[in-house]
């Protein structure tokens, strides 16, 4: 019988002593790896925040050369979701939910044969000098009482900095785009961060608010963006599709830098056609920006894959007068800087509601 009970205690220490040790070890835990790339910082983010990437520098996924993905939507913008099964990694998804352009992207990732929650992935970039990235790759989950005590035996710092050196490998052999590719895809992000910044957390009443009666609000502001956005870029593609027309560059009217300067200078106002004034439909500046992105994603992939002189020989009497393909693309971005100028004017009116 003592025998029995020693048994007994011996069990039930064994079952205590785990479940004792897990009220002690945090719930919340984390990984996380870094390196330096030798790539501008714009070149590397535009690298890492394609999910589908992943596949050539992530351990997990080099892993399981046979693991099935699906994916919907555009691969580098917020609401992107990746799908994988694999017989050696089990059921998951990664779906895209913020990005801070050239600086930080957010996902959440799920594990279902683990559980349906979220564990919060993300990448950042800060820039070491001109050609020198630091690179920073990590995730967070919480674990639930009492299989939190895997966290301390559990760490995955090794796995994100494999992962990191394959990355650094890919990035730094390949080929840099050409320094006007590199301009247009920095106007571009420099843009949309100005425009992020002017709109976000503005409620419906703040969106809606006229300074006069002939003024445009901020919600039209918005919706004339992507309108006009989409306008041009059809333009630019329609321009694209006849032939080269170098002979032409002699009829230019403006230097790449006077178009960029003509397009947000506000001391000159034109009036809009009425197919392209807004109607006030945002009333939530979260989806004003993703559809703004989601049709800048698309302009995005087409500036990188078409060399600049392709661009510079496409000659066209575009909406900022006679001009290049390239300078429509950078006119394009500017408008959209003048209308963020716009609603800064709007935010700074007499009357402007304070929340």
């Amino acid at each position: 019988m003592k025998t029995l009970k020693k048994i007994l205690l011996i069990l039930l220490a064994i079952i205590a002593l785990p479940l004792i040790a897990a009220l002690f070890i945090p719930n919340q835990s984390s990984s996380e790896g870094q390196i330096i790339i030798n790539k501008p910082k714009l070149e590397v983010f535009d690298y890492i925040k394609q999910v589908k990437n992943q596949d050539h520098f992530g351990v997990w996924q080099l892993s399981d050369p046979g693991m099935k993905t699906t994916s919907e939507g555009i691969d580098g913008t917020e609401g992107f979701r990746y799908r994988w099964d694999s017989e050696k990694l089990g059921k998951g998804a990664q779906v895209i939910t913020h990005i801070v352009e050239g600086e930080r992207m957010e996902s959440d990732m799920f594990f279902f044969d683990v559980d349906d929650s979220a564990s919060k992935a993300y990448f950042t970039t800060e820039e070491q000098s001109p050609n020198q990235t630091l690179v920073k790759w990590g995730i967070s989950w919480r674990t639930p009482y009492p299989w939190n005590i895997m966290n301390a035996f559990y760490n995955m710092d090794d796995d994100f900095q494999q992962g990191l050196k394959k990355l650094k490998e890919i990035v730094e052999q390949q080929k840099s785009p050409k320094p006007e590719t590199t301009f247009a895809l920095s106007y571009y992000q420099e843009t949309m961060a100005n425009l992020q910044k002017q709109v976000a957390g503005l409620s419906p009443d703040q969106l809606h608010f006229k300074p006069a009666e002939n003024a445009w609000s901020v919600s039209q502001c918005l919706e004339h963006m992507v309108v006009t956005e989409k306008m041009i870029f059809d333009m630019v593609q329609e321009t694209m599709k006849k032939p080269a027309n170098p002979e032409r560059r002699k009829d230019l009217q403006y230097t790449d830098k006077e178009i960029m300067a003509a397009a947000t200078d506000r001391s000159k106002k034109y009036k809009a056609p009425e197919v392209l004034i807004g109607k006030g439909k945002f009333n939530d500046p979260e989806t004003a920006i993703n559809e703004l992105k989601k049709q800048r994603a698309v302009v995005l992939d087409f500036i990188r894959r078409t060399p600049p002189e392709e661009l510079r020989n496409r000659i066209s009497d575009a909406p900022s007068g006679v001009a290049d393909a390239y300078q429509s693309l950078l006119f394009m971005a500017g408008h959209t800087a003048r209308h963020t100028l716009q609603i800064a004017e709007v935010k700074a009116s007499a009357g402007f509601p304070k929340s």
